[in-house]
């Protein structure tokens, strides 16, 4: 019974002594960790979701939750994506940049089965309204011209984006849509 005691009082003690001297951050980054080494997991897939649910109650850094939602994203898990960069615009509104805007744009539009609606297009205004040169929201503001059968609009957004894309992948993409839109412009 006495050893059971210590045994307690010791993990008592070495818990405490953790969080004081590593405090409750270094825990939140060790669970935030644990999610990616295992984010390739079908147990981690199905239980998708609830992961998300109990990241975002853990309070992550805006650089965390940049990295989840961008993480997302790109596994194309865009209402996770969403709910994620949401959380950021939330919780660190003096850090949204273009960049956000824009990036939370195209996860709604993607989770919207690629349909614009007033909200995606307020947050690519946003986007364009702090850089009106982000290739990302110029390319989503060109998509919704197409869209609407706006051809010269869109060629306008696509050409100011393709002078700004970061990637030859991403300039291919806009070459082949801006050619699509000059087709469609020919009698």
């Amino acid at each position: 019974m006495n050893q059971n005691r210590s045994i307690i009082i010791s993990l008592g003690l070495t818990i405490f002594v953790y969080l004081y001297f590593f405090g409750l951050e270094n825990f939140k980054s060790l669970q935030f960790s644990y999610f990616y080494k295992n984010s390739e997991t079908q147990v981690l897939r199905e239980n998708l979701l609830d992961n998300i649910d109990q990241l975002l109650e853990s309070r992550l850094s805006s650089e965390q939750l940049y990295l989840l939602a961008a993480d997302l994203s790109s596994k194309e898990f865009y209402s996770q994506s969403s709910r994620v960069y949401k959380e950021f615009i939330d919780k660190y509104p003096n850090l949204i940049d273009s960049d956000i805007y824009a990036r939370y744009a195209e996860s709604l539009y993607l989770k919207n089965l690629k349909v614009f609606d007033e909200f995606i297009l307020e947050n690519i205004e946003n986007s364009l309204f702090l850089d009106p040169s982000n290739y990302k929201a110029l390319t989503l503001k060109g998509l919704f011209f197409y869209n609407e059968k706006n051809y010269q609009e869109s060629l306008k957004h696509w050409a100011i984006a393709l002078d700004n894309v970061e990637s030859d992948e991403e300039k291919k993409s806009l070459i082949i849509v801006m050619n699509s839109a000059i087709n469609a412009l020919e009698p």
